[in-house]
């Protein structure tokens, strides 16, 4: 189980060092020119006011606990005092009935369900003890479904008390990591597969290929020794892995990367874009532990600039790209801004150069603004800066090219206001003159209930795919009916699928439950019997779309009940093939475009309520 308390908000527990307001452009709560030795007695001031009397949350007592109830409650009366474990279990006893907390609060997943026995037998009861970390912080179960990467107690890292007391902050982080909230993982649906944790860290599971391992799954070097152990009523998901991820940050030493983290969290504002991408990124693993360090970090103000207003393409979205972004603001120097030179250049760790200038009083790297004044670690220096580097129009054009799949869509209220995906997708092909079928069937079969929001895969069938079928002439209505609409739904995969993901065999469950088996033949990609004539139409980041040749799941189509005759007309007027003898059909209105020279009659679509025809009974 996961024990965490629900007690008071730690708040501010002392004296963070800084000094309000703003000075040189930089956010206020920080002084960039601070010194090291001011840095660090904030924090220890932070250590020394964290230890203070607390209650027990299980008896109420006043003990006196350490920013983190690491042991049992000293009260002899207390049932928590017959060890830890009693302690555990009797806390989260105490979470559940504490009032929901108000405020900021940590999300937890709700893992109530999870029993102690399985943990242990599991081999990773170690690192759920761990979770009392957050017995200080104000935390909400969440009711999402999750998954947890659960490190067995063999791990190569082990942590001790002494460690939960020292470093809490990383510690907590370090849990987050293992955390996935609002999916439950499947490791066994694919080979390749990335994800973020709760703590912003970017996971890469991969198959290990041509070694002693061939075949086995590792998630960032942790190898996966058991990939799904369903909990909690199957809302929730353990794997269970064999080494810690990310354990590279958690060392006795301190490295430069645990020093900017630490100094650039006391800001209340101002570079939290630079920390958000950083933690998501495998950058710092190419920090060695020993090494100095200079790092030019963007104000938020600097990200702000490349940020769609309401919709468009944000470069950041793309992680290889924001990898090497970030990369290249990384020196492998101390360097402080009284020693550099005019036109000195330094290489970064992404192989770039940057040339320092100066102009008058002020200093400039690669001609971006360097904020006036060093904020110097242990291990190195840190300068803020009021531009992105090595980003402009042209490389954010190209890359935008490459990755349509990032571009966020506008909100459209019309045709489905509850499914964007299914919207975006149906105004793509439109006007495609080789997908009218397709477009009037989707225009009046009722879908968007069944496909809602985002985040889908649409295997499209060309216009040839359902004249093969004798449907060149069928009514607007055809598919309208419950097999009609199973029809469709099967032609539709939750979640967003790549041409990577379409390997041979691969099997993927369609939106009406059937299954969708892939096929490689002779350098041709095909979904059961379909050819894929064109792949990955990115529908924004909504969803994808790819074009077959062929009608998926043919023997659901309706029994044919009208004439296969160009006299039936493709509009939605012959929806009703045979009509009652009291039935008179009312013709709709027109008008001509006689001032742009044609004759040609098209509906009044603007006066029009409905663009199909009226049928009216005679009987009334």
């Amino acid at each position: 189980m996961i024990f965490f308390g629900a007690g008071s908000r730690a708040g501010n527990l002392g004296g963070s060092g800084s000094a309000p307001g703003e000075r040189d452009g930089m956010p206020g709560g920080f002084l960039p020119w601070r010194s090291r030795s001011e840095v660090w007695d904030g924090r220890r001031r932070r250590r020394v006011a964290a230890a203070r009397v607390r209650q027990c949350v299980v008896c109420l007592a006043g003990v006196e606990m350490s920013a983190i109830a690491l042991e049992s409650c000293s009260s002899a009366s207390c049932p928590s005092s017959r060890g830890p474990a009693s302690f555990a279990l009797l806390l989260l006893l105490a979470v559940a009935a504490a009032p929901a907390p108000t405020g900021s609060v940590i999300q937890l997943p709700n893992t109530t369900g999870i029993d102690g026995q399985l943990t242990e037998n599991l081999g990773v009861d170690k690192f759920f003890s761990l979770w009392i970390v957050f017995n200080n912080d104000d935390v909400q179960m969440s009711e999402k479904p999750f998954t947890i990467l659960a490190p067995r107690n063999n791990a190569s890292l082990q942590i001790s008390p002494d460690k939960l007391s020292s470093h809490p902050e990383m510690v907590k982080k370090l849990l987050l990591d293992h955390v996935v909230l609002g999916q439950r993982l499947d490791l066994d649906l694919r080979a390749d597969l990335s994800f973020t944790t709760l703590g912003g860290r970017t996971v890469q599971v991969r198959r290990k290929k041509g070694d002693a391992n061939e075949g086995a799954l590792f998630a960032n070097g942790a190898r996966v020794a058991n990939t799904k152990v369903d909990v909690n009523n199957d809302t929730g998901r353990l794997i269970i892995i064999e080494n810690y991820l990310f354990s590279e940050d958690f060392s006795e030493d301190h490295s430069f990367l645990q020093d900017m983290t630490e100094v650039l969290s006391f800001l209340q504002s101002g570079v939290r874009v630079f920390q958000h991408l950083l933690a998501r990124s495998n950058v710092t693993k190419l920090l060695n532990q020993d090494e100095t360090y200079t790092v030019f970090v963007p104000t938020d103000r600097a990200f702000q600039r490349w940020h769609p207003i309401d919709w468009g393409f944000y470069p950041f979205s793309v992680p290889e790209f924001t990898e090497s972004v970030l990369m290249n603001h990384f020196v492998k120097d101390n360097i402080h801004q009284d020693q550099i030179k005019d036109e000195q250049k330094f290489k970064t760790l992404g192989g770039k150069e940057v040339i320092f200038q100066r102009k008058g009083s002020g200093l400039t790297v690669n001609g971006v603004e360097v904020i006036k004044g060093d904020t110097p670690i242990e291990k190195g220096n840190i300068m803020f800066i009021s531009e992105v580097l090595f980003v402009n129009d042209g490389v954010v054009q190209r890359l935008h090219e490459k990755h349509k799949d990032k571009e966020t869509p506008p909100l459209l209220a019309f045709p489905w206001f509850g499914a964007q995906f299914l919207s975006h997708a149906y105004m793509s092909i439109e006007h495609h003159p080789n997908f009218t079928h397709i477009v009037r069937f989707l225009n009046v079969a009722e879908l968007a209930p069944h496909v809602p929001g985002a985040g889908y895969t649409f295997f499209v069938p060309l216009d040839e795919a359902f004249e093969r079928q004798g449907l060149k002439y069928a009514p607007d209505n055809y598919l309208s009916t419950t097999a009609g609409i199973d029809l469709l739904l099967s032609h539709f995969v939750k979640g967003r699928l790549y041409e990577k993901d379409l390997q041979n065999n691969a099997t993927f469950t369609t939106l009406a439950n059937n299954t969708l088996t892939v096929h490689r033949e002779n350098g041709q990609l095909k979904i059961e019997n379909a050819t894929v004539v064109k792949s990955e139409v990115f529908v924004y980041n909504l969803g994808t779309m790819f074009y077959i040749d062929q009608v998926l799941y043919r023997h659901l189509l309706p029994e044919k009940e009208f004439k296969p005759t160009p006299s039936t007309s493709t509009s939605a007027a012959t929806m009703v093939t045979t009509l009652p003898p009291d039935v008179e059909i009312i013709d709709q209105e027109t008008t001509t475009d006689s001032e742009l020279g044609t004759e040609t009659a098209y509906p009044d679509l603007l006066l029009e309520e409905d663009t199909t025809k009226k049928v009216v009974s005679n009987q009334a």
